[in-house]
């Protein structure tokens, strides 16, 4: 084991994820904008236990919270998700955390049974995540030129996609079997 664990979040976790997802660093990579409410983030999070397209967890370090992934099940019948990554602390960003993707992939495609996953990321994250999601396994779809607006700014929304079979021939260089929930899957 790496050091990694996850976690459900419960209410108890509202004011936690709420400053990570309003964070500006964070809340200006994401799709999404999240109002400073913790009530409305207590209400989401009890929304989230009744959804059966939707899986999120805390991503703990050394048993210590660093961030926050979700699965959203896109299209049920075709078995298509996206991956959801916030890394609130920077125990999240720095050594074994980056390899959360193999546990989120090997829960999408051996615990979840889906067929695909289509990431969508914004051209203003790192030239790091961008250039290192065909090393995980995912191909390039293309960029949407100035799809999103965020403050005025228009954004480049780049596409990636992988399918279960290309996770099956990509995860052995990871050694990383084990879903979110800890199960393990050769």
């Amino acid at each position: 084991m790496s050091g990694l664990s996850f976690i459900v979040p419960t209410e108890e976790h509202a004011q936690l994820l709420l400053d990570w997802r309003t964070r500006p660093d964070i809340a200006g990579q994401m799709l999404s904008e999240v109002p400073y409410d913790v009530e409305r983030q207590k209400a989401w999070l009890r929304r989230c236990e009744a959804r059966d397209d939707y899986v999120h967890r805390i991503l703990c370090v050394d048993g210590a919270p660093a961030g926050h992934v979700s699965i959203t099940v896109t299209d049920p019948a075709w078995g298509i998700a996206t991956l959801g990554v916030l890394m609130g602390e920077r125990a999240g960003r720095t050594g074994a955390a980056p390899l959360n993707f193999a546990y989120m992939l090997n829960h999408v495609f051996y615990a979840m049974g889906l067929r695909k996953v289509v990431n969508h990321i914004l051209g203003t994250n790192s030239p790091r995540l961008l250039k290192g999601q065909p090393l995980i396994g995912y191909r390039p779809v293309g960029v949407l030129a100035r799809q999103v607006v965020k403050g005025g700014q228009e954004i480049d929304l780049h596409i990636f996609e992988m399918l279960a079979e290309d996770w099956r021939a990509t995860r052995g260089r990871f050694r990383i079997y084990e879903d979110m929930d800890g199960r393990v899957w050769e």
